[in-house]
């Protein structure tokens, strides 16, 4: 599990432990109470550690990543949940983030994390430096845990239909379609309704299926198109079937 936390006790400890500080480019004793406490950030903790994600703009932010030794061996299922969080419950769409040349586990656990090269700078406080990012398309396309929130509202949707006599055409099994679907689901649970919507629909535009519409958010309704539903409770009710 990977909750926010706006305190920052635990994260400067891990900051500040003799084999993590040398390793995040900064003399002297590292304070990152500004950076937690600041509400346009999120800092996320998990056993071991975790990461401050910093805006820079809205909707882009760059992620820092300190963990225990004890903890490294977690640290690839942690990113994994804090991506999670970062893409459906906030407006993240695009993740920054900087690996030193010499640091080979940050390397790693970003390449792990999907992360691209943008460009590499040789003068930077660290030393040779490789600047990446990874954009929420790629991050949904490469998950293929997405899939099973797909097929969870897809079965749901079609039991709805068969249940309502409903002449649609039942959907085939398509993956990415299902991974773009289930990252949909996945904001929805988390209340984040109409970036649920807009990202559905920048991906289904360029698919070939057809858009989705968030009717209101009190209550949450979404038109998608074979029905009208609503996610409440982390679950889905169908409250019209054409």
């Amino acid at each position: 599990m990977i909750n926010r936390t706006m305190d920052a006790a635990f994260l400067n400890e891990v900051c500040n432990h003799p084999e993590v500080h040398p390793w995040l480019g900064h003399e002297g004793v590292i304070d990152v109470t500004p950076a937690v406490s600041n509400p346009a950030n999120f800092a996320l903790v998990t056993e071991g550690g975790g990461f401050i994600v910093i805006q820079h703009e809205p909707g882009v932010y760059e992620v820092h990543s300190q963990f225990l030794p004890e903890a490294r061996d977690s640290t690839v299922q942690a990113m994994r949940d804090g991506m999670d969080y970062v893409f459906t419950r906030t407006d993240c769409h695009t993740l920054l983030t900087q690996v030193p040349d010499n640091n080979k586990a940050a390397l790693h656990l970003a390449k792990c994390g999907g992360f691209k090269k943008l460009f590499w700078r040789e003068l930077t406080p660290r030393g040779p430096t490789a600047f990446m990012a990874l954009r929420i398309d790629e991050w949904i396309q490469g998950n293929a845990e997405l899939e099973a929130d797909g097929e969870w509202f897809h079965d749901k949707l079609e039991a709805a239909k068969e249940a309502f006599g409903s002449q649609l055409p039942i959907h085939p099994h398509d993956p990415a379609h299902e991974r773009a679907v289930g990252a949909s689901v996945r904001m929805m649970k988390a209340g984040n309704y109409a970036k649920a919507v807009v990202s559905y629909n920048r991906w289904a535009g360029f698919a070939g299926y057809a858009p989705i519409a968030l009717i209101s958010q009190v209550p949450p309704l979404i038109d998608v198109g074979d029905a009208v539903i609503e996610i409440k409770d982390r679950d889905m009710e169908v409250v019209l079937c054409r």
